[in-house]
């Protein structure tokens, strides 16, 4: 599982802010940058740079946890859509954070999303802010299951030891906020918008 992410040289980036700036992106030759989403509004936007720079960018359709009240059965039809449509890419960024967003709807939007990216086989981008507990609960019931995804922890901020934990389900890291363990992957990620 490690090598799906370890050929990347940023592993977390987003948008432009402004849709206007999206023509001004220039990415270098030798980048691996996987592009997330935040909501559906940005899925064709994702896919339309995908397209432009094919070798570069890996597009990631999901909707963040802050948005999360925008996850409905039109939503998880777009998802899957854009999923069938874009050979390679990823569902993200997903997950939980107890700090932004109405919480009650963040767990059923994760977990449908998770879903669907074990249904199409694909790596998930999971943000997780003060929600570390939960996360590892819902990925032991996919691991148990059988089913869990790639996932990658971005910007990860929660214990050694439970990192520990994510590693042993699979996991990988980026840019973590504190030092890892020696048995957690850790790859590099700018979470900035591209340029």
């Amino acid at each position: 599982m490690l090598d799906i992410w370890s050929f990347f040289t940023d592993a977390h980036a987003h948008l432009p802010e402004n849709p206007a700036n999206d023509g001004q992106i220039s990415v270098p030759a030798n980048a691996k940058i996987l592009l997330n989403s935040t909501r559906p509004e940005d899925f064709p936007r994702v896919a339309q740079l995908a397209k432009k720079f094919p070798e570069q960018i890996v597009p990631a359709f999901g909707i963040h946890p802050w948005f999360a009240e925008e996850w409905n059965p039109e939503t998880q039809k777009i998802l899957r859509n854009f999923l069938s449509d874009t050979p390679g890419a990823s569902v993200g960024e997903i997950g939980l954070d107890r700090c932004r967003g109405n919480f009650s709807d963040q767990e059923p939007a994760f977990r449908e999303q998770l879903a669907i990216a074990a249904e199409f086989r694909v790596p998930v981008t999971i943000h997780v802010v003060r929600a570390f507990g939960k996360t590892e609960e819902i990925l032991r019931e996919f691991f148990t299951e059988g089913i869990l995804p790639p996932f990658l922890l971005h910007a990860y901020a929660g214990s050694p030891e439970q990192a520990k934990i994510f590693a042993r389900l699979g996991g990988v890291f980026s840019s973590p906020r504190k030092s890892l363990p020696p048995e957690c992957f850790v790859v590099p990620e700018s979470d900035h918008p591209l340029r």
